[in-house]
Parts: C-alpha cells; sequence; structure tokens
C-alpha cells in the first residue's frame, strides 16, 4: 500500500470517527433529556408521596381524634383478640385502662350479668351497656362498641313514673267509684248467703255472683297497682313453649267459666326465648282475653293465636264480638275511659304498659260489628 492510499484510508477512518462520535453525542443527548425527564417525574412522585402521607397523617390524627372524643366506648381489638386501642369512655365505663388486655380475659371479670338484663348487660361498676361487635372487613381484627344506657334506663323509669303518678289522683277517684258498686253488690250477695231458708240454687247462684263482683274488684286492685309501679323487673328467661302452654291452660279456665269456645293457633314447634315477668305478662295477656270474653255473646268464640316472626313473638287475641268505631278505639285507649258497666278503664293502658317495660310493642283494631283484634309482639332473645 503507497502512501496516498494510506491518506484516503486514514480520512475513511476519521469521516467514521467523526459520524460515530456524532452519533454517541447524539444518543448522549438523548439519555440526558431521558435523564431529566425522569428526574422530574421521579420529583413530581416524590411530591405526591409526600403530599398523601401529609393526607394520611392528617387523616390518622383526625381519626384519632374521632376515636377519642366518640360519646360510646370503642375498642380495637388485634387478630389475637389483644386490645390495642380504646377512648376515653372505655376507661370510664371499666374504672381503669384495658389497653393491652386480652378480651377473652377482660369480659368475666368486668361483666356481672344479671337476671334482668334482657338486651344489655351490667358491668361490675354498675353501668348497663349495650355491646355491639363488627369486623374491619380485609383489616384484621375486631372493632367493639359499649353503649352506656344506664342513663337512658334511669331517666325512661323516672319520667314513666312521673307520668303514672300526675294520674295517680284521677285514677284513685275512678277506683274508689268503680269499687263500690261492685262491693255493695258482694256485700248484697254476701248476706244473701247468710240465710238459712235459701235454697241450694239460689245460693249457688249468689255464689258465682259475689265470686265475679270479687273477681271484679281484684281485678281493677291489680291493674292499678301495675299501673303505679316505677319498674317491672325482667328477671326470668322464659321458653315460648312454656308461655303457649300457660296461656292456653288460664284462657281454657276463663272461656270454660263463660261458657265460650277457646279457638287456639299456634306453630307446631315455637323454638326461642323471651326476657320478662312472667306473672306480670301472663296477666296482661289475659285482660286482653278478659276484654274478648266480655265483648262476646256467649256460646261464641274467641281466638288465641301465637306465631314467631321477624320482630318477635307474636300474640293476637281475637274476639267476633260487638266491636267498636274509630273514635271508641281512640277513646278506650286513653285511658279512664271505658265501655263496661264496672271499670276503670285502665285495662289497656296497663297492657300497653306492660308490653313497653317487655320492649314489645302492642296494636289493636276493631269494627263495628266485626269484632276486636289485639296484637302484641315480643322480642326472642338472640334474634
Amino acid at each position: 500500500m503507497d502512501k496516498d492510499q494510506e491518506i484516503a484510508r486514514l480520512k475513511e477512518a476519521f469521516v467514521l470517527f467523526e459520524e460515530t462520535s456524532r452519533s454517541l453525542q447524539a444518543s448522549y443527548d438523548d439519555l440526558q433529556a431521558q435523564v431529566r425527564h425522569l428526574t422530574a417525574k421521579l420529583e413530581r412522585a416524590e411530591q405526591a408521596k409526600r403530599e398523601e402521607e401529609s393526607k394520611n397523617k392528617v387523616l390518622l390524627k383526625q381519626f384519632q381524634q374521632l376515636f377519642q372524643s366518640m360519646p360510646v366506648g370503642v375498642m380495637l381489638l388485634n387478630p389475637e383478640g389483644r386490645v390495642v386501642m380504646t377512648n376515653p369512655i372505655v376507661d370510664r365505663l371499666f374504672g381503669e385502662s384495658i389497653l393491652g388486655g386480652q378480651w377473652a380475659d377482660i369480659v368475666p371479670k368486668s361483666f356481672r350479668p344479671q337476671k334482668d338484663d334482657g338486651h344489655e348487660i351490667t358491668m361490675v361498676t354498675g353501668r348497663r351497656v349495650r355491646v355491639e361487635t363488627s369486623s374491619l372487613g380485609d383489616v384484621p381484627g375486631q372493632l367493639i362498641i359499649l353503649v352506656d344506657l344506664t342513663e337512658t334506663h334511669s331517666l325512661q323509669r323516672q319520667l314513666a313514673h312521673h307520668e303514672r303518678l300526675s294520674t295517680m289522683g284521677k285514677m284513685v277517684a275512678a277506683l274508689a267509684h268503680q269499687i263500690r258498686t261492685p262491693l255493695s253488690s258482694a256485700m248484697l250477695y254476701a248476706g244473701h248467703l247468710q240465710k238459712e231458708t235459701l235454697s241450694e240454687e239460689m245460693r249457688q247462684r249468689f255464689s258465682e255472683k259475689l265470686s265475679d263482683r270479687l273477681n271484679n274488684i281484684e281485678r281493677q286492685i291489680r291493674d292499678m297497682l301495675i299501673f303505679s309501679k316505677s319498674d317491672i323487673k325482667l328477671d326470668e328467661k322464659l321458653a315460648l313453649q312454656a308461655l303457649k302452654n300457660c296461656l292456653i291452660e288460664r284462657a281454657e279456665e276463663l272461656v270454660e267459666q263463660n261458657h265460650i269456645a277457646l279457638k287456639v293457633h299456634a306453630e307446631a314447634d315455637l323454638e326461642g326465648v323471651i326476657q320478662c315477668n312472667q306473672d306480670v305478662l301472663v296477666g296482661a295477656i289475659l285482660n286482653l282475653l278478659n276484654n274478648a270474653i266480655e265483648a262476646s255473646p256467649r256460646q261464641s268464640e274467641v281466638g288465641l293465636s301465637f306465631k314467631v316472626t321477624p320482630q318477635g313473638l307474636k300474640i293476637e287475641v281475637q274476639d267476633f264480638g260487638r266491636g267498636m268505631d274509630e273514635e271508641q278505639l281512640m277513646k278506650v285507649q286513653e285511658g279512664f275511659v271505658t265501655t263496661k258497666q264496672h271499670g276503670t278503664g285502665l285495662g289497656l293502658m296497663v297492657v300497653k304498659a306492660i308490653t313497653r317495660a317487655h320492649h314489645g310493642a302492642f296494636d289493636i283494631e276493631s269494627q263495628p260489628g266485626v269484632g276486636t283484634k289485639a296484637t302484641i309482639i315480643l322480642p326472642i332473645l338472640g334474634s
């Protein structure tokens, strides 16, 4: 290779080097541009992350403030059942901090269930609370809410007591007036029974009338005592089947004495338990049944039915007597108004008070010439 050829090849190599240099420079410039773009993007992402963290901190602070200021007791359990967060209400309810404690150990130590607790539960501190639990969705753990109903129960009892006291004067006057007539009749029949010349037939007749008047007086006094009570203790748990059997047995005695037929309709298997005061509750339902019997002509029938519904145990007492129009129906529910010859008009007020004390619902409907149907719905434990 001569000198000219070498020079030519060197020129070619230099041109190729320049082209490669320009290509590398362009790639470097492009790489720099991408680095600047990615750097800017990273800065924006970092800024968004900082803003998100700041928002999360604010939200966390707001949640903590909300958690601490809620008017009910709130506690958070971890998946192992340990208390990891509480608010001040919880500390006041338990009388101490339970943070870090095992919930399964806290329950038997801090709660002392009473017979009349019903849908609430009594704590060792004497407070009555409703306990509600909730899952946290996909997050492991559990939320427990304690609603303090102590003051509410106390105020409800005081209000009910004051309302009853405000009507005591009127009630006593009505009772004294209404008892006078059956008492006079009872004394008259008792005087007749003392006559030695009285025939056996008349003696039996006067005995029945005397018994009827005394029962009438007893019912009115019983209604007054129940109505004037400030509290009805629900200290019994009664199976629905046992309540049904008791009511049917007592109802059969009533209808037999009054020459009325009893038509019972009940589900074959009534499952469940209610929290109640059995004597008071049975007395209220028999009060309704007695009303139905008195509104029915002889040799007719009254209905008694039992059914479990989503709302609870539904008990219906129905007669097919004279019935009442809308105005009469409203008046007899107001109290001290009665369609009976001897009565204070307290009957339905007593039934309402007893139903309310059992956390139930009462309803009555009637049509002239068709009859009257009274309905009591009682909550079933665990439903």
